[in-house]
Formats: C-alpha cells, sequence, structure tokens
C-alpha cells in the first residue's frame, strides 16, 4: 500500500504479510480439519458437506412461505410441495466409498507391518460387520494376561485385539495377517460382571464396543523396502453405507490397493463372498 505521502508504508506491507500469512495457515487447517473424502451418489466430498446438503433439505421442509399476491391457489400448493419433497436421497447413501492414504510403520525384527484401519473425526466408521465378536459368554477368570482387564466394583471391563472375520492378504505380499492391540484401552471391549454364586465372570448382555481396528501383516524385509517406495501409491478403500444424520459408515469391506496399478495387496470382508 502506498502512504499519503506517495512512499510505501511499512505498517501497510506487515499488514499485507500477516493476512497472507493468515490466508495460509487457515488454508492448511482446512484442509487438516476437513476430514476423509466420501463418494456417494454423484458427489465427492466430506462428511460435513454431506451434513449440510440434509440439514438445507430438512430447513426447506420446514420452511412454508407466504402465498403471492398474483399467485393462485393451485400455483402455491404446488409450489410449497416441491418444498415438501422428502430428504431420503440426502440421508442414506448405500455402497459409498472412502479412500484413505496408508502410512507404513515396519518392525523388521518381527518382519511385519503394523495397519490401523482409517477413522474421523466427525463421522463414526463402524467396522462391526468386519469383527467377529468372541468374548466368552462365562469365564472361570478374567484373562489378565492376555487382556487389559479394569475391575473396579461392580463390573469388570475386557480389552482384547478385534478379531478379522475375512482376510485374503495377497500371497505376492504378505505371508500371513493377525489382530493386535495398539494400546491398553483399545481394540474391542465389553464387560464382565461377577457371577452369582462367585464362581467366576458373566458377561455383560449386549455391550461390545470397537475403539479400534488394528492388525499385523507379516512381510520380508527385502519385500516390505520395496513396499515402501510405493506408500505414497497406497491407499485404504473402505465401502458400506453412510447414515447421514446417524453420522455413521457402516462398513461392508475394506481393501488395502495401489491405486497406480489397481492391484490388491489385502482385503477385509464382512463375508468370505464379499
Amino acid at each position: 500500500m502506498r502512504g499519503f505521502g506517495g512512499h510505501w508504508s511499512a505498517r501497510g506491507g506487515a499488514c499485507l504479510r500477516v493476512a497472507a500469512l493468515l490466508v495460509l495457515l487457515l488454508g492448511a487447517s482446512g484442509v487438516a480439519a476437513g476430514g476423509l473424502v466420501i463418494e456417494a451418489g454423484d458427489k465427492k466430498q466430506t462428511f460435513e458437506r454431506y451434513l449440510e446438503d440434509y440439514e438445507r433439505c430438512k430447513a426447506r421442509q420446514e420452511f412454508t412461505p407466504e402465498r403471492g399476491e398474483y399467485e393462485t391457489r393451485e400455483e402455491y400448493r404446488r409450489r410449497v410441495e416441491k418444498l415438501r419433497v422428502g430428504c431420503d436421497t440426502f440421508r442414506r447413501y448405500d455402497n459409498a466409498v472412502i479412500r484413505a492414504p496408508v502410512d507404513l510403520d515396519y518392525d523388521a525384527d518381527y518382519q511385519r507391518f503394523e495397519f490401523e484401519l482409517p477413522d474421523d473425526r466427525r463421522l463414526r466408521i463402524n467396522y462391526r460387520r468386519l469383527v467377529v465378536d468372541d468374548f466368552p459368554a462365562f469365564l472361570k477368570e478374567l484373562p489378565r494376561e492376555q487382556w487389559h482387564i479394569d475391575a473396579p466394583t461392580p463390573r469388570a471391563s475386557a480389552y482384547k485385539e478385534c478379531t478379522l472375520k475375512t482376510v485374503n492378504p495377497n500371497p505376492k505380499y504378505f505371508s500371513k495377517v493377525e489382530p493386535y492391540r495398539a494400546d491398553s484401552w483399545r481394540g474391542c471391549m465389553t464387560y464382565y460382571l461377577p457371577d452369582i454364586e462367585g464362581a467366576g465372570w458373566r458377561r455383560e448382555d449386549g455391550t461390545f464396543l470397537i475403539n479400534d481396528v488394528t492388525f499385523y501383516a507379516y512381510i520380508p524385509v527385502t519385500e516390505a523396502r520395496r513396499l515402501k517406495r510405493d506408500e505414497a501409491k497406497l491407499e485404504f478403500v473402505l465401502t458400506g453405507d453412510m447414515d447421514v444424520p446417524q453420522r455413521e459408515f457402516r462398513v461392508r469391506q475394506v481393501i488395502l490397493r495401489n491405486h497406480r496399478t489397481d492391484e490388491v495387496l489385502l482385503r477385509i470382508a464382512s463375508t468370505a463372498s464379499s
């Protein structure tokens, strides 16, 4: 900017630099805070945009405009009817797809990658269809050496690794896949109550929570190094249905693929035929 005397204003230049910095920071935070991009219907956007579409539709449904002075009763009725069109097309999306980048984390001593399935802060990604609820209904003793047990009175919370239903690793890359729990309070969880007769622990009915889904994929060091070079080409592809007002994406299948070659490295599904 120029000052009143025709010279460049140092203060004005500083303001421009601050403004430019704010634009960069806001732009960066917007990308970081935007969440995963979802492909559903004919749209490709973050969950926040799907939620906005649904809420705008609901607002149109609830809005009753005034009848125009030169509008007939029939014209007014048709105009209101258009506003009352249902919002089902904005409520639920079948065969929705989420694509997420992959960060490779390798343990050379055990020759395995550690993978965690994607999550999103604004949308609950539900992996229930992919996981087996294999907590026993009754235990004589709580397996403290195998699970994480928090056992205050009157019930004990139990955390263990999530058992995947159907896993198909590409033998070109992975020799086997096995679940693990990344931390004490992670994985799958349920509650156990002391048995009435005091002879063990009875599981609380209807409680099964999934905090996250993590697993090991075993691969020799040489092949792991090659895969690391292709890390930028790897992605998780989640397929399922999305319930917008419930803020939930129910996953039916996850594949780990190379999006350049379209090669599938790993498939996790709800059934063997998926």
